[in-house]
């Protein structure tokens, strides 16, 4: 299958990943905060560039904490026992600097809670009593989400959730084979390609999606490829965000049976069926019906099916499909 002969190294994705999760000393006390899933099971199919900001930009270590505070209409970066000592100019400065150079990037891992690099419902101080509501996004994660729109980012511990784990490495195999497609001498054809070979996950999300990415697809000419593929991806890439539903799943399943179905027995049909039913009830994992229809792929190959990147999305020793 397509996915699977890509044994390019230089094809690796390349993932910004916050520098502690790293194992790196960098934390406000001179620790770090290192991730195993991110140095064992990732670090044998994706290369890591790391990133501190706050040490980048000159706090040093050890630092004092620092903290989101709220200040009239503004999120500011203070520091958490001197909150008048206001150095979000800093960061901001430093940090916009820093993302010029990393576009590069297929995906960014960011550290949780961080005032600096949390992505998602971070600790904002909104009174002097130190009242805090989760709100907030950290400084250098807000202007890297706002260089790079469609670039994938997760924080490590939402990669504890099976589903926003997939969904996040699905993107970010999608988003490094795009870069792919996106050069100043693709062509057409490639787009075309791209959306043909990515099918199936756009109809795992709803097959209004594929459609609606079709149209989009339909009908480019040279004149306007460059247009167009903006347009795409950064629909592409928004309609990769939904989370899949193990409905939606099986229709796909079975619309891959669909193409077996004058190769395969009556008893092969149903033991498909039975497998795709055992995964709709939440009884067995994804990988366990995907699994039993790649091997009947192998035996009746297909090849319009064989080029989906449904099938292996990313690499199997990733192990993700535990849905």
């Amino acid at each position: 299958m397509m996915s699977e002969n890509n044994d390019d190294k230089s094809s690796r994705p390349l993932l910004g990943v916050s520098a502690c999760l790293m194992g790196k000393q960098v934390r406000f006390d001179g620790g770090h905060k290192k991730n195993n899933f991110i140095l064992s099971s990732l670090s044998n199919e994706m290369d890591f560039e790391s990133v501190c900001p706050e040490v980048e930009a000159g706090f040093g270590i050890p630092r004092s904490t620092m903290q989101l505070r709220q200040k009239g209409e503004e999120i500011r970066l203070v520091f958490s026992k001197d909150p008048e000592n206001d150095v979000t100019d800093q960061l901001v400065d430093y940090s916009e600097e820093r993302i010029k150079r990393l576009a590069h990037l297929d995906g960014f891992i960011f550290k949780k809670d961080s005032p600096s690099c949390g992505a998602f419902r971070v600790p904002v101080v909104i009174n002097k009593e130190g009242f805090r509501k989760k709100e907030g996004v950290g400084l250098f994660a807000k202007i890297m989400m706002d260089s790079y729109p469609l670039m994938p980012v997760e924080e490590e511990g939402r990669l504890n959730d099976a589903a926003l784990c997939e969904n996040f490495f699905e993107r970010v195999y999608a988003y490094n084979r795009w870069k792919k497609v996106d050069q100043e001498n693709s062509s057409v054809q490639e787009l075309i390609e791209f959306h043909s070979t990515h099918k199936l996950m756009l109809m795992a999300r709803g097959s209004h999606f594929y459609q609606e990415l079709g149209r989009m697809v339909a009908g480019t000419t040279a004149k306007d490829l460059k247009q167009r593929r903006n347009e795409y991806i950064q629909r592409f890439m928004e309609v990769m965000k939904v989370t899949t539903r193990r409905g939606r799943q099986v229709n796909v399943l079975q619309h891959i049976m669909g193409y077996l179905k004058s190769s395969i027995s009556s008893e092969d049909k149903q033991e498909l069926l039975s497998v795709f039913e055992s995964y709709r009830r939440s009884q067995i994992p994804l990988i366990t019906p995907v699994t039993l229809l790649r091997h009947h792929l192998r035996v009746h190959p297909q090849k319009y099916i064989s080029k989906q990147y449904y099938l292996v999305p990313f690499p199997e020793t990733l192990a993700l499909r535990s849905l």
